[in-house]
């Protein structure tokens, strides 16, 4: 079961869209996240904890006991799927999490924590009251309401972050740094602090998430095809340009993607992987 619901302003202006996900075990036990961008918080209903790896080859699990926030990525994550699970949770807008997060959001890049470390008890509350709901409906709404509190009185998105993240998704495939830099009237070092501090990423590695992002869909739905052409159509100088960006920001090559869903393209299946080690060296 997977709910998904875009809230009304002004809450729109920094989250994407609040989701309720609920599942029976799968036959894999971890699954690559690939990249967006964009922060997340993703708290558990079910389960007593979330897992994540600190590499593809890492045997030893960091089990979170409680809600989490995940920091803007420029890199695929890896994740624990074993058991049955239900989860609800926040996907921000580029530079909505700032808001809520505040100056953590640079230090939070490519980092998974727990969202008590940054809310305090709040956290902690929060997800009891989700937990209690009497419906996944009731424990959106009572997370929009939570989000929609903690709004209050805090600052803007930057108008500087607006304006390069609007020129950046007009043409994703083409987004360049250098000329929306020049168009801000900053500097590049005053252009690149600004957009870091709002969106948690610099300027260069936002550019090149979002143009993975806009190919992801394309190769869910169609599958392998013309790289050259593929290459050309998204962006990418060449083929290999192409097969070395995906590399970097995925961990594999552009023909062994394969989403676990077509509707879910930033989650693939990691097969065969070996076992977390218990006891060993866990994170609360």
């Amino acid at each position: 079961m997977y709910l998904s619901q875009r809230p009304a302003e002004p809450l729109a202006a920094y989250v994407d869209c609040l989701w309720y996900s609920a599942r029976g075990a799968l036959p894999h036990t971890r699954e690559r996240s690939l990249p967006t961008g964009c922060a997340d918080i993703v708290v558990p209903l079910l389960q007593d904890c979330l897992v994540r790896y600190d590499g593809e080859q890492a045997d030893v699990a960091r089990r979170l006991h409680g809600a989490i926030v995940q920091g803007p990525f420029d890199r695929f994550g890896l994740r624990g799927t074993e058991g049955p699970s239900a989860v609800v949770g926040v996907h921000f807008t580029p530079a909505g999490a700032a808001a809520f997060l505040g100056g953590a959001l640079p230090a939070l890049r490519n980092r998974t924590e727990l969202l008590e470390d940054l809310w305090g008890h709040s956290a902690r509350t929060l997800r009891e009251r989700l937990q209690a709901a009497a419906s996944p409906q009731q424990a959106l709404r009572l997370l929009h309401d939570g989000l929609m509190a903690r709004l209050e009185g805090s600052r803007p998105i930057d108008p500087l972050a607006r304006f390069a993240l609007t020129a950046f998704h007009a043409d994703p495939a083409s987004a360049r740094v250098a000329p929306v830099q020049r168009a801000s009237g900053c500097t590049p070092a005053q252009f690149i602090r600004r957009f870091e501090q709002a969106v948690g990423l610099t300027p260069k590695r936002y550019a090149r998430v979002l143009r993975l992002g806009m190919l992801l869909p394309t190769l869910s739905r169609c599958g392998p095809r013309d790289w050259a052409q593929v290459a050309a159509g998204g962006g990418y100088a060449d083929q290999s340009h192409l097969i070395r960006e995906f590399r970097q920001l995925t961990g594999m090559a552009p023909g062994a993607y394969q989403p676990v869903q077509a509707d879910q393209p930033t989650h693939v299946a990691v097969l065969d992987a070996p076992r977390p080690v218990r006891g060993g060296a866990e994170r609360d």
